[in-house]
């Protein structure tokens, strides 16, 4: 077996946090990689090294050409974005081509952003959120200039995990939902949007199956989810009038589980 590494993430280091992890490509074949911050703040507008960004390359692992930051500056090229703290949800959206991504914020402030070349998503100098224990303030507040918004965030945080846009034919009416798992309240959420706002969420499954860690469309329309470590289950949804013998759970489109 030949492996050939496309791309190795500086500095190396030894925290057990805060370290992104999704992959996606998009309609012109550019691979994204999200990097959390490491849970070392400056990292993430420190562009001299790669936590904290949203990576982009070209499928062979080499720097596109169009990328914002140049190839002899001090911010390395393969940066797309950065200002981010922990993403954990990737997703391209089949309407309009963009990537949407999530991440974590610290106490409160979970953000959904959709990124944008050479945009700083602000971390750690705005965020909705507070530190952990004391409740102060982190940074200069909400908003700052030349710093982007999210399009949506969750005050308290949900901690978002796995996401997917949904355009199956199983669920039409939840056609065109974006779908986040959610670790904290255990429940997946669906978010209903119009072009690059959101115009409503529902939360459903709660307490039902544990910590959701991910969520994806099958080739056959339906919904699964995997569960968190501890009680991992692989858990499939399918429309009540679909109800088929073996099935690991059904779910009405209005949310309610039926057993």
């Amino acid at each position: 077996m030949n492996v050939v590494t496309l791309f190795e993430a500086e500095p190396k280091n030894s925290n057990g946090r805060h370290f992104g992890c999704r992959i996606e490509f998009d309609f012109d074949n550019y691979l994204y990689l999200s990097l959390g911050d490491l849970g070392e703040r400056e990292n993430s507008q420190n562009s001299s090294n790669h936590a904290g960004s949203v990576i982009r390359l070209n499928s062979d692992g080499s720097i596109p050409k169009d990328n914002p930051f140049p190839t002899n500056g001090s911010v390395k090229p393969e940066i797309f974005s950065y200002g981010h703290r922990n993403p954990q949800g990737m997703v391209l959206n089949p309407h309009s081509g963009q990537i949407w991504l999530h991440e974590h914020g610290p106490k409160g402030g979970d953000e959904l952003n959709i990124i944008k070349p050479g945009g700083n998503f602000g971390w750690p100098i705005i965020t909705y959120g507070v530190e952990y224990g004391s409740g102060d303030k982190i940074g200069k507040g909400y908003e700052h200039k030349g710093m982007e918004q999210p399009i949506y965030y969750w005050v308290p945080s949900i901690a978002p995990s796995g996401m997917t846009f949904y355009d199956g034919e199983a669920f039409p009416k939840w056609k065109n939902s974006l779908f986040i798992g959610s670790l904290k309240f255990k429940l997946l959420v669906r978010l209903e949007f119009e072009g690059n706002s959101i115009v409503k969420e529902q939360r459903l499954l709660e307490n039902e199956f544990g910590r959701i860690r991910d969520v994806r469309q099958g080739p056959d329309g339906f919904i699964y989810l995997l569960t968190d470590a501890g009680n991992g289950k692989l858990i499939r949804i399918v429309p009540t009038e679909r109800q088929t013998k073996g099935l690991s759970s059904l779910l009405a489109e209005d949310g309610s589980p039926q057993k």
